[in-house]
C-alpha cells in the first residue's frame, strides 16, 4: 500500500506557526464574543459597570482587529449611556460602531437601529423611534439573536401603543412574547410591557389579566419580579381601586430598585413617585411627602428631567390636601414653567441631535468617498496596490470563500517602448484601454474576482473562481482581447500584448507567498517568448 503525500508545508515550521497563531487568535476572538454577549446582558440591568467593561473589551478587540467586536463593545457603551440619560454620548458612539464597518453583522445592525430607536423616543419622537424599529425588523435575519429580535418587537409594540394604533400593539407583543415563551427575562419583560400599555389606556381588566400574567410568569420560572413589575403590578391595584394591596407592591418594588432587569435613567426615583402617590391615595399625606422628598433626592442634578416635573406635581397635589394652598400653589406654578422649560429643552435637544446625525452622515459619506479614492489608481480607475494588500489578504483568511481563490501578474509587454515611439500619452491611453479590457473580461459583482494596477505597466487579476482551469480561461480570454483589439487610433502599426502568471493558492499561502510564485510563473511567460500565459497548474 503506498504512502499518503504530504505537502512540504506539512513539516514547515513557519507555516505550523501561523497556524497555531491563527489557533490562537481564534480562541481569543470567541471569549471576547461571548464577553460581549454576557455585557449585552448586563448593560440593560447595571448600564455603569458594562460602559467600564465594554471600553476594555473595545481596547482588546481592536488590538486583535476585530471589528465587528469592537462595534459591538461601541454599542454596549451607547446603550449603557442612554439608559444613564446621557443621549449625545450615546450618538456619538452608535454613530462611532456604524463608521467602523460597512455593512455591520445583522446582529450589530438591529442593534443600532434599536438603539436609534431608544434616543429618538427620550427626545419625545415617537415617529421617527418607531421607523427605527421597523428598520431593526426588517433587518432580521436567522443570524439575529432571539433576546435582541423581543427587544425589537416589544419596543415597536409599546410605540404603536403610544401612537395609538391599539391593534398592531398587540399583535407585535404577541410575536415578541411567543419569541420569548423559555426566556424569564424576555418573557417578563414582553408581559411588563403589555400590562403597563393597558394600565396607561385605563383597561381596568385587561391590565388586572397582566399582573396576573406578571405572578404566574414569576412563579413558572422561578424568576423573582424585579422593581418593574412589581411597580407596574402596584399601579395596576391602584387603578381598580386597591390602595392597600398597591401600597404593600409599590413599597416591595422601592425595596427591591437594585434588582432590575432593565434599568432606565429614572427607575429609582419613578419606583418612589409611586410609592407616594398610592400613600397620598390612602390619605398618608405626611408618609407621601416625605416620599417625595426621597424621590427628588434620588434624581441627580443633571437629567431626569421628567421625572422631577412629575414629582413636582405630584408635590403640589399634597401640598394643597393638606390646605397648604399658597405652596401648592406655588409649586404647581413652578410645575407649569418647568413643564414648559422641559418641552423647550427636549425640542432643543432633538434639534441638536439630529444636526449630529446630520453632520455625521455627511461626514461619513465624505470619508467613504476618501476611502474609496484612496484605494483607486487615477489614471485607469482600478484598484490600486492598497487595496490590493487589504483585500486580497482578507479573500486569503476567508475560510468560506465560494471556489477557487487565484492571481494572475500581467505585464504589458515591451511597454517602455510604446513610452519612447508614441509618448507618455500613448502610453497612459493604453493603460486605460487595457483596464476597460480585463474589467470587460473578469467576473465582477458578487464573485470577489476584481483587477488592479500595481504600477507601471503591472497588473493583476484577483479571480474567485470554480476550479484553477476556470481562472486559467478568464487570463487567456483577456490576453486575447487585448491582443485582437484595435491599437491603431493610438499606437498605429503596432499591437499591444501582455504576458501572465497564474497562480492558485494552496494551504498555508499568505500574500506575499502568492504573489511570489505568481511573479515565477510570469518570469516563465515572458523567457518563453511574452505574449502568453503560464500557469503552476
Amino acid at each position: 500500500m503506498g504512502q499518503v503525500q504530504r505537502s512540504r508545508t506539512d513539516h514547515d515550521p513557519a507555516t505550523f506557526m501561523i497556524r497555531m497563531r491563527r489557533a490562537q487568535v481564534e480562541d481569543v476572538s470567541s471569549a471576547i464574543l461571548a464577553e460581549l454577549s454576557d455585557l449585552q446582558r448586563l448593560v440593560t440591568s447595571e448600564p455603569d459597570v458594562a460602559i467600564g467593561r465594554a471600553q476594555d473589551l473595545q481596547q482588546r478587540a481592536e488590538a486583535l482587529g476585530l471589528r465587528e467586536a469592537v462595534a459591538g463593545a461601541l454599542l454596549c457603551q451607547a446603550e449603557g449611556h442612554q439608559r444613564s440619560g446621557e443621549l449625545a454620548a450615546a450618538v456619538t458612539l452608535i454613530n462611532q460602531a456604524c463608521d467602523l464597518w460597512a455593512p455591520l453583522s445583522a446582529d450589530n445592525q438591529v442593534r443600532a437601529y434599536l438603539l436609534k430607536s431608544f434616543v429618538y423616543n427620550d427626545l419625545g419622537d415617537e415617529p421617527t423611534a418607531l421607523q427605527r424599529t421597523m428598520d431593526a425588523n426588517a433587518a432580521f435575519t436567522p443570524e439575529v439573536s432571539v433576546p435582541l429580535r423581543v427587544r425589537v418587537l416589544t419596543k415597536t409594540a409599546d410605540l404603536l401603543h403610544d401612537l395609538g394604533d391599539q391593534e398592531d400593539s398587540v399583535r407585535y407583543y404577541g410575536r415578541a412574547e411567543e419569541l420569548a415563551n423559555g426566556d424569564p427575562k424576555m418573557h417578563l419583560l414582553v408581559a411588563n410591557n403589555r400590562a403597563y400599555s393597558a394600565l396607561e389606556d385605563g383597561r381596568i381588566e385587561d391590565a388586572l389579566a397582566g399582573a396576573r400574567q406578571l405572578w404566574s410568569l414569576s412563579e413558572r420560572y422561578g424568576h423573582p419580579l424585579g422593581a418593574a413589575g412589581l411597580d407596574t403590578i402596584a399601579r395596576i391595584h391602584l387603578l381598580a381601586g386597591d390602595p392597600v394591596l398597591a401600597a404593600v407592591i409599590a413599597q416591595q418594588a422601592v425595596d427591591a430598585s437594585g434588582q432590575v432587569d432593565f434599568q432606565t435613567a429614572d427607575a429609582g426615583p419613578y419606583y418612589l413617585l409611586t410609592l407616594a402617590v398610592v400613600q397620598r391615595a390612602l390619605g398618608d399625606l405626611p408618609a407621601a411627602w416625605t416620599t417625595l422628598a426621597r424621590a427628588r433626592q434620588a434624581c441627580s442634578e443633571e437629567g431626569y428631567d421628567r421625572c422631577k416635573n412629575q414629582i413636582l406635581r405630584e408635590q403640589a397635589d399634597v401640598r394643597a390636601e393638606l390646605g397648604d394652598h399658597r405652596a401648592a400653589y406655588e409649586m404647581l406654578r413652578d410645575f407649569v414653567v418647568a413643564d414648559a422649560d422641559l418641552l423647550s429643552r427636549r425640542r432643543e435637544a432633538q434639534a441638536r441631535i439630529r444636526q449630529a446625525i446630520f453632520e455625521t452622515l455627511t461626514a461619513r459619506e465624505e470619508a467613504a468617498r476618501y476611502r474609496e479614492e484612496a484605494r483607486r489608481d487615477p489614471l485607469t480607475g482600478l484598484r490600486n496596490r492598497l487595496y490590493v494588500h487589504e483585500r486580497l489578504g482578507e479573500l486569503l483568511e476567508e475560510p468560506g470563500l465560494r471556489g477557487e481563490l487565484s492571481v494572475a501578474l500581467v505585464d504589458l509587454d515591451h511597454f517602455k517602448s510604446v513610452n519612447d515611439e508614441f509618448s507618455h500619452e500613448a502610453g497612459d491611453r493604453v493603460l486605460q484601454t487595457i483596464g476597460l479590457l480585463l474589467e470587460e473580461t473578469v467576473p465582477g459583482g458578487d464573485s470577489g474576482s476584481f483587477v488592479a494596477r500595481l504600477g507601471g505597466e503591472e497588473l493583476l487579476l484577483v479571480l474567485v473562481t470554480a476550479d484553477r482551469a476556470q481562472a486559467v480561461r478568464i487570463v487567456e480570454q483577456a490576453r486575447l482581447a487585448v491582443q485582437n483589439h484595435d491599437w491603431s487610433g493610438i499606437t498605429p502599426g503596432r499591437g499591444i500584448t501582455f504576458s501572465a502568471g497564474v497562480t492558485t493558492r494552496v494551504p498555508g499561502d499568505l500574500y506575499n507567498t502568492l504573489l511570489s510564485r505568481a511573479d515565477q510563473q510570469l518570469y516563465t511567460a515572458k523567457s518563453q517568448g511574452r505574449n502568453r500565459i503560464s500557469s503552476d497548474g
